[in-house]
């Protein structure tokens, strides 16, 4: 035996610790292990094992993760076809998709699981045009604010995987979403845990089953789990609770550290693997000390790499300055590429700015914050799908001038549009050409809206070259009506990102359809999907949820001010410390991306304006102004979040000399 060659498998895995995931029969398996463990090469070497070693058929596998790059490499590793796109074709051997992406194939295949239910997902605005129409009819929920928390005690409801008690509302939204031909994207996984549960969708589709980050999945997704596994074979999850971080999807973690006592009837395998062999050692023992400080129950990670790092805390006297040392930093290391994360998306543009052609901002899950980005969307949804009700809703919300929503998205005169059957065309017909009455507070705006639509169609329906309509639809030059520079840089970036990611399906596609490429984008939008090929710029500009699943030589952390990060607190003080403990897996989660240098910075003051807007929080006795300044200003202070540790504290402008000279 010890003269043998390893088998492929095994080939160039350093240490003991990842074997017995690669190699063991156990029927299940816990894996709990920490950022840099090698978890990854774990998976994709035991799914090897299985095809090569044991002879199991691929389609008899499935990979459940949160990266869609190891869809890729397994295929590129193992010689198969595998899938990480929820709309990908063709010849597939292997299923490697995230669990919401695995139910919208369930749910697709199985129709019967969804009833008169159509896979048009609406996107947040749409939402929003929704839970107005919602509130016209349901006088309890006066306030969008109340529409919205109900809607959201629906979504936690459905990802917990429990029974509603807010029927009239559920009721009501139902209503709604059969009469425009939509679907949520919440609803997805409920659908297919439903279906699966009462047979419309065959259970045991797997016989191993591979989870990854399964911290990150929701209550009902764990169920998922559960369904598509045979009980044969093997059922492996792999995760680690100090690195959740998704609440807001409402995740979770408790699925992970109780899966032993699910499993207790079972011969369950449970490892840990401490090693982290991604980080430097100093850069390690600052992210222990952080989660030791969280009362993490994990075992520290031991760093594995020889190098031993380099932590920097460096703090500025504004935010201005903060932007401008990290951006005279970057450009002078012109041989280094940079991972810069960011709290707030408005450090990370002013970053940009300031570091110029080599730096790429990757803030595609806010890609339809602006409106008018909004409307060109709806606009062409509707353009690509004449009876896409959804869409017609959302144009028929905006105001007659401008790109400004109309008020309460003109629901009263919607709700008082009198069409009986006609289809979508007629009705805007109708509506253009006074032959359809309407009445209510925001009337005149859907006239002039249906008449603009009117216009977008003529333009286009005589030259229907699907380019030239996506390229003039997404024209960056519609956002030069912003007067706010920010908002307008923010516009123009996000209406290049939406017809670069469009024209790039157009160009896949063997049988062009716009209705299916955008399609194909408000999914991608709805699940904050990249809409592009990951940036190949010197310098990575993204927030720190972004950040989940990458690494870098050299990593920034940018605006780690407490009123920034944790920031905003609750009024339920049991909610607050919640917030504020995810908020430090956050952190966690960004400073374990470092591999060899992490920089970690703050400014001590930002623009009262700035902190109103960008939602930073403002402190009893923290105003007040600079001498010779007319603005105000909001003092700031270093992460809460962070241990104490003065060795690496430095004022910026002393750092800045120590690194560039200068």
């Amino acid at each position: 035996m010890k003269n043998r060659e390893k088998p492929p498998w095994l080939e160039g895995i350093e240490g003991d610790a990842l074997i017995p995931l690669i190699i063991s029969d156990a029927r299940v398996i816990r894996v709990v292990a920490g950022p840099g463990s090698g978890k990854t090469t774990g998976l994709k070497r035991r799914v090897m094992r299985l095809i090569e070693g044991d002879s199991i058929q691929p389609e008899n596998i499935f990979v459940g993760t949160f990266t869609r790059a190891i869809a890729s490499e397994l295929s590129q590793e193992l010689g198969i076809s595998a899938t990480s796109d929820e709309l990908d074709e063709g010849r597939v051997d292997i299923e490697v998709l995230t669990l919401h992406a695995l139910a919208l194939k369930l749910i697709r295949d199985y129709p019967t699981a969804r009833p008169g239910r159509t896979l048009r997902f609406l996107l947040g605005f749409e939402k929003d045009a929704m839970l107005y129409d919602i509130g016209e009819v349901i006088p309890r929920l006066p306030n969008q604010r109340d529409r919205q928390k109900e809607l959201k005690r629906v979504c936690a409801a459905w990802a917990e995987g429990t029974n509603l008690g807010l029927a009239e509302f559920v009721g009501e939204m139902d209503r709604w979403l059969r009469r425009h031909g939509g679907m949520l994207i919440d609803e997805v996984v409920q659908f297919a845990r439903i279906g699966l549960e009462s047979g419309d969708i065959p259970a045991g589709n797997f016989d191993h089953v591979i989870i990854d980050e399964y911290q990150d999945l929701t209550a009902a997704e764990q169920q998922l789990v559960e369904r598509i596994w045979s009980g044969t074979g093997s059922l492996v999850v792999l995760g680690d609770d100090d690195q959740s971080i998704y609440s807001f999807r409402f995740n979770h973690p408790r699925g992970i550290t109780e899966f032993a006592d699910r499993w207790r009837e079972q011969p369950l395998l449970d490892l840990g693997i401490p090693d982290n062999r991604r980080s430097g050692r100093v850069i390690v023992d600052l992210a222990n000390v952080m989660m030791a400080l969280a009362g993490s129950k994990k075992a520290p990670m031991i760093s594995k790499r020889t190098e031993t790092g380099n932590v920097s805390l460096v703090y500025w006297p504004t935010v201005g300055a903060e932007v401008a040392g990290l951006a005279k930093y970057v450009r002078s290391k012109k041989d280094m590429e940079f991972l810069i994360l960011v709290p707030r998306r408005f450090i990370g543009y002013r970053l940009k700015e300031a570091i110029g052609a080599d730096a790429q901002t990757s803030f595609h899950e806010e890609v339809l914050e602006e409106q008018v980005v909004q409307e060109r969307l709806a606009m062409i949804s509707l353009f690509a799908n004449p009876e896409d009700r959804v869409a017609l809703r959302a144009v028929l919300g905006f105001h007659s001038n401008g790109i400004q929503y109309g008020p309460k998205r003109n629901a009263e005169a919607y709700r008082n549009i009198h069409a009986g059957s006609l289809g979508t065309i007629d009705i805007i017909r109708g509506i253009a050409q006074g032959a359809i009455e309407i009445s209510g507070q925001g009337s005149s705006h859907i006239q002039v809206r249906a008449r603009r639509v009117l216009d977008f169609f003529e333009r286009f329906t005589n030259n229907p070259k699907l380019e030239q309509v996506i390229m003039a639809t997404f024209n960056p030059e519609l956002a030069a009506e912003i007067s706010d520079l920010e908002d307008r840089e923010k516009a123009t970036q996000n209406l290049e990102q939406l017809r670069d990611a469009a024209l790039t399906l157009l160009g896949q596609s063997k049988r062009p359809d716009l209705n299916k490429i955008l399609d194909n984008l408000r999914y991608r939008i709805a699940m904050r999907i990249p809409l592009g090929e990951a940036s190949k710029k010197r310098v990575r500009i993204m927030t720190l949820h972004g950040a989940k699943g990458l690494e870098a030589e050299n990593v920034i952390v940018a605006g780690v001010a407490d009123q920034i990060i944790p920031g905003i607190g609750r009024n339920d003080p049991e909610e607050t410390e919640k917030a504020r403990e995810e908020q430090r897996r956050l952190l966690y989660v960004s400073v374990t991306r470092a591999k060899g240098k992490l920089v970690i910075s703050w400014p001590q003051a930002i623009k009262y304006k700035d902190a109103t807007k960008n939602n930073v929080r403002i402190d009893r006795g923290s105003i007040l102004r600079f001498r010779g300044s007319e603005d105000q200003v909001v003092r700031l202070g270093k992460t809460t979040l962070l241990p104490d540790l003065p060795q690496y504290i430095k004022r910026g402008s002393l750092w800045l000399r120590e690194k560039i000279g200068n």
